[in-house]
C-alpha cells in the first residue's frame, strides 16, 4: 500500500512539473514587456483568421515563449518549451512538438521548422485588430 502512494505521490509530482512547462497557464502570464511578432490577419472573403503570433519575453537565462496559431478563429495561446533567446538567434518547440528556430530582429522574426522553411512574422501589437489578408500572409 505504501509503495502504491509514494508511485502515485511521484507519479503526480512529474505530471505537475510537465504540466508548467507547456498548455495553458496555470496562472495569468504577465506578457506586457514581451514582443509580440504576427502574421495572423483575416480573410476578407470569410472573415476567418489565420496565422500565428509569436510572444518573447527574454529576461535572464529564462526566456517565455508563447504561441497561438489561429485557423478560422485564434486557438488558446500555448507556452513553448525548450525555449532559448541568445542574442538574435531563437529556438523553442511548441505545445504540439513541433521545432522552430530563427533569427529576431527589431522589426520581425524569421522562423522555420521542417514543415515551414520560412516564416516572417513581423513585429506588432494588434490592439487595433487583424489586418486583412493578402497574398501568402497569415501561413502558420
Amino acid at each position: 500500500m505504501r509503495r502504491i502512494i509514494v508511485t502515485a505521490s511521484a507519479l503526480s509530482l512529474l505530471a505537475s512539473g510537465a504540466a508548467a512547462q507547456s498548455g495553458a497557464p496555470s496562472q495569468p502570464w504577465d506578457l506586457r514587456k514581451a514582443q509580440a511578432f504576427s502574421n495572423m490577419c483575416l480573410s476578407q472573403e470569410t472573415g476567418d483568421a489565420r496565422g500565428m503570433r509569436v510572444f518573447i519575453q527574454a529576461p535572464g537565462a529564462r526566456p517565455l515563449i508563447v504561441t497561438q496559431v489561429a485557423e478560422g478563429a485564434p486557438l488558446p495561446p500555448q507556452a513553448a518549451t525548450a525555449a532559448k533567446v541568445t542574442g538574435t538567434a531563437v529556438s523553442f518547440t511548441t505545445a504540439g512538438g513541433e521545432v522552430f528556430r530563427g533569427t529576431l530582429s527589431d522589426k520581425a522574426l524569421t522562423l522555420s521548422s521542417k514543415r515551414l522553411p520560412r516564416l516572417l512574422l513581423h513585429r506588432r501589437g494588434d490592439a487595433k485588430g487583424f489586418p486583412v489578408c493578402t497574398g501568402a500572409e497569415g501561413l502558420a
